[in-house]
């Protein structure tokens, strides 16, 4: 069954694939926003794998790392939010956000921090200027 539901999600119906294709048009059309230029888990993904590249990190590492990369995704769609409608509400509570509680607690316990940090530079910056244009 996995390899089946596997198989659909890489390999639409023709179908799927223009429902979805209108989807995106509409979206563009509505809000004046292009679906491809939305943050996604995928993109979460690859940028992790980007980051990482060869090297090894422990688990806690890993964990920050990732918990960064997924909440600089999470506050670049409130930024897009805002950026096309001013009215749009941020949440008030995102320099205490968990997932960013989270990944500081993981950081912590990693015993690689240093590297880590070296690593997450780039997410780093691009959150602390994410959180200071969303408030």
């Amino acid at each position: 069954m996995w390899v089946r539901k596997r198989f659909e999600m890489t390999h639409p119906t023709p179908e799927a694939q223009a429902q979805w294709d209108t989807a995106c048009k509409t979206l563009a059309e509505e809000f004046q926003l292009s679906a491809h230029d939305l943050p996604s888990i995928d993109t979460s993904q690859a940028l992790f794998f980007q980051l990482l590249g060869r090297r090894v990190l422990t688990q806690e590492a890993a964990n920050a790392l990732m918990y960064s990369v997924y909440f600089v995704g999470y506050l670049s769609t409130l930024s897009a939010c805002k950026q096309q409608s001013p009215d749009f509400e941020v949440p008030e509570y995102l320099h205490t956000h968990p997932v960013l509680e989270a990944s500081n607690r993981w950081a912590q316990q990693a015993s690689d921090g240093h590297l880590l940090l070296q690593l997450a530079q780039p997410i780093i910056q691009d959150t602390q200027l994410l959180l200071d244009q969303l408030n």
